[in-house]
C-alpha cells in the first residue's frame, strides 16, 4: 500500500520543479538509457562504472553515447570521493558529430536520513573539465544534485524518487561553452528491485538547456539499472 505520508515531500518537490520551469523554450522528445553500477570493493576502495545511450531529435534522428568510469573511496556510510574520464560521442539529426572527453572529480553524501537510517536527501557535487576533439579550449562546469527518495510500498523496496541538478559554467570557450548557467534537469520517478543488488528507475526528466538566443526543453523519457558492486 503506497504511504502518502511519506510522498508528500516528493510531490512538494515536484510542485517546485513544475512551477521554476521556463515558459518559453524550444522543445523535442528524448529518451535515455543507462547501467550504473557502484561500490566498495577491497575494503574502501570504490568504483563507479556508468554507460549511457541517448535518442535525441524526437527519439531517433540523433544519438549520443556516454561512457563514463571512476574510482575513488569510500569516505563515509553512503559517500564516496571518486575521480574519473568520461567518453560523450554525439551526433545529431543535423550538424557535426563531435567527440568530447572529460575528466571529472565527485564526491557524493547522505544529506539527510530517515528513522530507520536510510537515504532520504543525497547531495551530489562534480566538477569537470570538457575537451572537444579539434578544439583547444577546456571548459570547466560545476553539477550540483539533489536527489530526495521516499519509501513508498513494500516495506520500503518501492521508492518514489525525485532529483534537481543544475550545470554551472566556469568559463566562456571557443566551442560554443557560456559563462554562467548551462542547464538544469529535473526527474521525477519510481525505483524498485529487479534482481539481488539491481534496481530499476524510470521515469520523466526535464531538462532545459540555456542558449544565447531561444532556449531548449528537452522531455525525456529516463531508465537507469543502479547495479550494485
Amino acid at each position: 500500500m503506497l504511504n502518502l505520508r511519506r510522498l508528500c515531500p516528493v510531490l512538494a518537490l515536484c510542485a517546485v520543479i513544475v512551477a521554476s520551469a521556463p515558459a518559453h523554450a524550444e522543445d523535442d522528445a528524448q529518451a535515455w538509457g543507462s547501467v550504473i553500477a557502484t561500490g566498495a570493493v577491497r575494503g574502501d576502495l570504490f568504483l563507479w562504472l556508468e554507460a549511457q545511450a541517448r535518442a535525441l531529435d524526437d527519439v531517433g534522428g540523433g544519438s549520443q553515447l556516454i561512457v563514463r568510469p571512476a574510482i575513488g573511496a569510500r569516505i563515509a556510510r553512503d559517500a564516496h570521493a571518486v575521480v574519473g574520464y568520461a567518453y560523450v560521442r554525439t551526433d545529431p539529426e543535423t550538424g557535426r558529430t563531435t567527440n568530447e572527453h572529460r575528466i571529472w572529480q565527485q564526491v557524493q553524501f547522505a544529506a539527510l536520513r530517515t528513522k530507520a537510517g536510510a537515504p532520504l536527501v543525497i547531495s551530489r557535487t562534480r566538477l569537470e573539465q570538457r575537451m572537444i576533439e579539434g578544439r583547444d579550449d577546456t571548459g570547466w562546469r560545476l553539477r550540483q544534485f539533489v536527489r530526495l527518495q521516499a519509501p513508498i510500498a513494500r516495506k520500503g523496496a518501492v521508492q518514489a524518487v525525485a532529483f534537481t541538478e543544475g550545470f554551472f559554467n566556469l568559463n566562456s570557450t571557443a566551442w560554443g561553452a557560456r559563462d554562467g548557467v548551462d542547464q538544469w534537469r529535473t526527474f521525477i520517478g519510481v525505483g524498485f528491485p529487479v534482481a539481488k543488488r539491481m534496481r530499476l528507475e524510470p521515469g520523466y526528466l526535464n531538462q532545459h538547456v540555456f542558449r544565447r538566443g531561444e532556449d531548449r526543453t528537452n522531455h525525456v523519457l529516463s531508465a537507469t539499472l543502479f547495479v550494485g558492486l
